[in-house]
């Protein structure tokens, strides 16, 4: 017995180095966590990474991104953010919490162009230099190209006296005369030609304050481009000089449990192409324009148990190709127009083949302008409201929302059946169609 015992401890001393060996090996393996998923920590003490500013955050990023894949932790802090976030596919970035981890951008910078900036530079002067920095996220305009895929979104690579040095040529050409400038107007969080994305648990503040205020094309508080499977949970998007969460060229996309709020545009806005997305359990409220906006193309999404109020302009807003959508369940109150808005396209770019059940339309409009708890313009077709609840109040007096729906004079094969129109509703519905083939049931509950 003694003789197996010692030829044992000699095999397992000898083992010993590499056993010591091959747990060296594993370690990186184990700092990555489950699944071979590497995850680092940044904040402002006791992470990974230590750093308050969106240097630190990046640096967490590209390491997870280098080793394949993971989660980067954000933990609870003030992080001043002087240029985008870039995430990288596989990546989730998660915080502590959206009352616990905020993103803020750097207060606004803003200057008149020196000489004019042309397509292909990569600079840009300016007549005062004093408020930007290198490394700074910034936007270049002006009156003629301001809008959708014309202003130049760039990072600040050095300054020579006036002249900002660009990452990227410029895609456009902005002149003096047009009353060209150059503000730090940029996406907090942003990615771009990604899939597999996760951004969660945290806020973004977009410090309007001084800022340039830019559509939701390229920029928003959180912002993907020509992405794929992407998820945005938990999240609040609030003070941005442009949309709250906008998702542009994306195929399912979900949006769930997130907050867009007192954003100079729109509050979540799917656009230019959004595929099979889901926007889920999500309030838009007190934003500059829509509370949920689609943009061109946005088909076959489904947005449910949502919240809309007190918006500028419309609760919900479908237009050009937003076609084959279902809407169940959300509520739209207090907006300044409508709950729900078709604008106004020929027929080959309507909003077409989309259906609404169970929701909730209540006191859209503003005193002296009344509003409307549904209402189709342009050459919109085949549409169904089935089981929804159309409310009005007075407020001091005055309806507010006193048409449950109009329909307009070019709009056709629309469905009404199974609503309720309760309050001060003064007209259910308004059918201007010229086309003969609307089915609209008599209006309940009045």
């Amino acid at each position: 017995m003694r003789r197996k015992y010692e030829r044992f401890s000699i095999f397992a001393a000898g083992l010993g180095p590499a056993l010591g060996l091959i747990a060296i090996l594993l370690m990186p393996l184990v700092a990555r966590g489950q699944g071979g998923r590497m995850t680092v920590s940044v904040g402002p003490a006791g992470a990974d990474i230590i750093g308050t500013d969106n240097v630190a955050i990046q640096k967490a990023v590209d390491r997870v991104a280098a080793a394949g894949g993971g989660t980067v932790v954000i933990k609870a802090g003030s992080y001043l953010l002087a240029d985008s976030v870039r995430l990288a596919s596989h990546i989730r970035l998660r915080g502590e919490g959206p009352e616990k981890t905020v993103l803020k951008k750097v207060p606004g910078a803003r200057s008149k162009l020196k000489l004019d900036a042309d397509y292909g530079e990569m600079i840009a002067t300016v007549e005062d230099a004093s408020g930007f920095a290198p490394g700074m996220g910034v936007t270049i305009v002006d009156k003629v190209s301001r809008e959708g895929w014309t202003p130049s979104v760039r990072t600040i690579v050095s300054i020579e006296g006036n002249t900002l040095h660009l990452d990227r040529f410029l895609q456009m050409d902005y002149s003096v005369a047009n009353h060209g400038e150059v503000f730090n107007t940029f996406p907090l969080v942003a990615g771009f030609n990604v899939e597999d994305v996760q951004v969660e648990d945290l806020s973004v503040d977009g410090s309007r304050t001084g800022s340039g205020i830019l559509d939701g094309c390229q920029t928003g508080a959180i912002y993907f481009f020509h992405s794929r499977r992407m998820t945005i949970r938990n999240c609040v998007a609030r003070n941005y000089p442009g949309d709250g969460i906008s998702l542009q060229f994306v195929e399912e996309p979900v949006v769930e449990n997130c907050e867009a709020e007192d954003n100079a545009y729109l509050g979540i806005h799917l656009g230019t192409g959004a595929l099979r997305g889901i926007v889920r359990n999500c309030r838009a409220h007190d934003n500059g324009q829509d509370g949920f906006f689609l943009c061109w193309r946005v088909q076959n999404a489904r947005y449910e148990r949502n919240q809309s109020w007190n918006n500028g302009r419309d609760g919900i807003s479908l237009g050009h190709k937003d076609t084959d959508n279902i809407f169940i369940g959300n509520s739209s109150s207090g907006n300044g127009r409508a709950g729900i808005y078709f604008r106004d396209e020929v027929a080959a770019n309507a909003a077409n083949r989309n259906a609404f059940e169970e929701n909730t339309l209540e006191d859209n409009g503003r005193p002296g302008e009344p509003g409307y708890g549904i209402r189709i313009e342009g050459e919109t077709r085949d549409l169904k409201f089935v089981s929804n609840t159309i409310r009005s109040h007075r407020v001091s007096g005055v309806v507010v929302q006193p048409v449950g729906i109009y329909i307009g004079p070019k709009a056709d094969f629309i469905v009404v059946e199974r609503n309720l129109f309760l309050g001060d509703v003064q007209k259910a519905m308004i059918d201007e169609s010229q086309g003969g083939h609307n089915q609209l049931a008599e209006p309940r509950g009045r």
